[in-house]
């Protein structure tokens, strides 16, 4: 498994992508991930709600399902800017504070749970009970300590092994399976291994959501023989790399958009209107602060090149990407 993954890694590295299909590609991501992440945890808004989210707009649903969509989409798109710094303590923090802000008191957000949890299955029986809240700190230190010690380790392994011993672990009151996915994609990212940040393994495990979690408790039965664990992991990454590949090879043989050379303030703007959706000029001035012809001077080639959409005239006009 690891060896085609690598191989198909190895050509979208090389494959000469547009700039448009980069970015409709991170954020397919994006919405994929918090969808499937947030499913596998019981949340049923759909993916039209999640993108619509996403987007700035409006949904009807109940609040506390938006808000963990939401803080969600945040998570993901501070890993994506995070997404070249090592996994520390403080960063892990970080991930549970932003999946949780609204959803637990504030006490408990970004905090190590002080009593005891217990992980139950669909029939509400008690199928595992992770370490006490006193062995919960040391546990996490071991954890971040393998990280480091090991970071040439093969992505995967490493990654696979993360995930397996944080939700083992449990160490927060809730928000464990979210805060254990987001992570151990950081841990991908942090070693280059998603290049074009398109690797969806929570699609993988919400497609079987009962599989995922089998496959979890499987493992401690095996008292941390993690070998088909990670197997099972890699097959998720294999699927998810195949997908990508096959996308991008159609792509090929069609007609590319022209590659664009970003400036950092055309970055800027782009990140601008990836977190807001739908802007208009005086709302871009306000928040780079600048005037309307730099507005202007910056979003025209975009537009140009299709990766930026514009619609309205004069001081009407609006801004989304493509």
């Amino acid at each position: 498994c690891c060896e085609k993954i690598s191989s198909h890694i190895a050509f979208i590295k090389r494959a000469d992508i547009s700039l448009p299909l980069q970015i409709r590609l991170e954020r397919e991501f994006i919405n994929r991930s918090v969808h499937s992440s947030t499913w596998i945890e019981g949340n049923r808004l759909s993916f039209d709600q999640v993108v619509a989210l996403a987007g700035n707009k409006n949904v009807i649903a109940q609040e506390e399902q938006k808000q963990e969509v939401n803080n969600c989409i945040k998570t993901i798109k501070w890993i994506l800017k995070n997404k070249s710094k090592s996994l520390i303590e403080k960063r892990l923090i970080k991930i549970h504070e932003m999946m949780t802000n609204g959803l637990l008191p504030t006490k408990n957000c970004g905090k190590y749970r002080t009593v005891q949890n217990y992980v139950i299955n669909s029939r509400n029986v008690v199928v595992f009970t992770p370490p006490t809240p006193a062995k919960v700190k040391l546990r996490i230190d071991n954890l971040l300590a393998w990280i480091k010690k090991f970071k040439n380790e093969h992505p995967i392994i490493r990654s696979a092994i993360f995930h397996h011993e944080f939700v083992t672990i449990h160490p927060f009151i809730d928000g464990n399976g979210r805060v254990a996915r987001a992570a151990s994609q950081l841990l991908l990212f942090e070693r280059g291994y998603d290049p074009l940040h398109t690797l969806n393994l929570d699609d993988f495990f919400a497609k079987d959501r009962g599989r995922y979690y089998d496959m979890i408790q499987q493992t401690r039965d095996m008292d941390g023989d993690y070998s088909y664990w990670i197997d099972y992991v890699a097959e998720g990454l294999l699927d998810s790399v195949q997908e990508i590949s096959d996308r991008l090879k159609t792509v090929r043989r069609t007609k590319g958009t022209k590659k664009v050379v970003l400036t950092p303030k055309q970055e800027e703007l782009l990140n601008l209107l990836s977190e807001h959706g739908i802007m208009g000029s005086s709302q871009i001035c306000e928040c780079m602060k600048i005037n309307r012809a730099r507005v202007n001077q910056l979003i025209a080639p975009l537009v140009k090149v299709g990766i930026v959409i514009k619609e309205g005239t004069t001081r009407a006009v609006r801004y989304s990407l493509a």
